[in-house]
């Protein structure tokens, strides 16, 4: 899930934070709000096989020909993870084979019994978990969770089958998946019952992972990339306010005094999109989660709760708004709202930005 959050605003003076939540979440410490906007729904792809009653582990075939794409009745599945040794998916995906053997044979394109094996080179079909999808069916994705292809009961595959499943999904949304995509395997298309289960578009949940507040760089990356526009500025102001800016960003990229790892880094950029931290300045007044920012700062930001437990897991992108500042306080504010964006509060703060007054924050506190 990727939520937006609207930190506390900055003037003269700290001012309480504010922010409104559209969804449930869980706000940090400091006093900053979640407001959930996009749900990540990931697409499934298409996959092929079969259907049958219920998994016994056995390598038997039959001597009789079945019209299905191994011409046998038994069809055996195996699984290979690679990406998480530590997690035993083989229960899940007997579970799954358990329902296309019963339930779901009704639907099924043809005839089968999947079998679980151990033997990963021998099987019929391989459960392959891997760390993501990037094509499935001849077209590229980013979002796909699965991937298997449809088979009828005329073709006949010259290799073992292959259904692919993104790992790090807990185990409800692992088994939806697997149903989904040896749905695919028996010859089911998106829409086609059962349904939900062979809906194109679901949401699926990550397994628990460590949130914002718990990781040393709460990022995807330890170099984050950062545009500045100071073109709302008089001319005169503009290079010493990026001199400021490039003060905050040196004093973190050296450890903030220990309160960041020392891999973290910056680079800028002049695509603004693409960024991950975007500081830029206003003409006019604006708003900040309710305040008014006439004479200060703000921070916002959106954020990855992945596995949708109300906390964030990672930054996707940083916003710094400033307005109306004295020229040497630019570094200051900059450097604070730094420091949330590296998950940092409370006790944790840097020391220059801990009750700081005006003297302090148009001091050389980098220093």
């Amino acid at each position: 899930m990727l939520d937006k959050r609207v930190v506390a605003v900055v003037g003269l003076v700290l001012l309480a934070g504010c922010s409104g939540a559209v969804q449930e979440t869980t706000p940090t410490s400091t006093t900053r709000d979640t407001t959930s906007s996009v749900d990540p729904t990931t697409t499934t792809k298409s996959l092929p096989t079969t259907s049958a009653t219920t998994p016994e582990e056995t390598t038997t075939s039959q001597e009789k020909e079945v019209e299905n794409p191994w011409g046998e009745q038994n069809v055996t599945v195996a699984v290979w993870n690679t990406v998480n040794q530590s997690r035993n998916v083989k229960p899940l995906v007997n579970q799954t084979l358990t329902y296309w053997n019963g339930n779901g044979s009704q639907y099924a394109e043809y005839n089968v019994t999947f079998v679980p094996t151990t033997n990963v080179y021998e099987a019929d079909i391989t459960v392959r978990l891997v760390a993501g999808i990037s094509e499935c069916g001849g077209g590229d994705t980013n979002s796909t969770v699965g991937c298997a292809p449809v088979l009828d009961a005329w073709e006949t595959p010259t290799d073992s089958v292959e259904v692919r499943v993104v790992a790090g999904y807990s185990n409800e949304s692992t088994r939806r998946i697997l149903k989904h995509e040896f749905g695919h395997v028996v010859g089911l298309e998106h829409g086609e019952e059962p349904m939900p289960t062979m809906q194109a578009i679901a949401e699926h949940t990550y397994l628990s992972q460590a949130d914002i507040a718990d990781r040393a760089v709460p990022w995807r990356n330890s170099t984050l990339s950062v545009y500045v526009d100071v073109s709302a500025l008089p001319g005169h102001d503009r290079e010493d306010a990026r001199t400021q800016i490039r003060h905050a960003l040196d004093y973190y990229e050296s450890g903030a005094e220990g309160s960041v790892p020392s891999n973290v880094s910056f680079v800028t950029t002049s695509n603004r999109s693409a960024a991950d931290v975007r500081i830029s300045f206003a003409d006019d007044p604006f708003d900040c989660g309710g305040e008014r920012v006439r004479e200060g700062s703000c921070g916002l930001s959106w954020v990855y709760d992945t596995d949708t437990d109300g906390a964030p897991e990672y930054f996707a992108d940083y916003e710094i708004k400033l307005r109306d500042l004295n020229v040497d306080a630019i570094g200051w504010h900059v450097g604070y709202w730094l420091a949330d964006a590296m998950g940092l509060s409370g006790d944790e703060l840097p020391e220059p930005f801990v009750d700081s007054g005006d003297g302090e924050r148009q001091s050389d506190w980098w220093e």
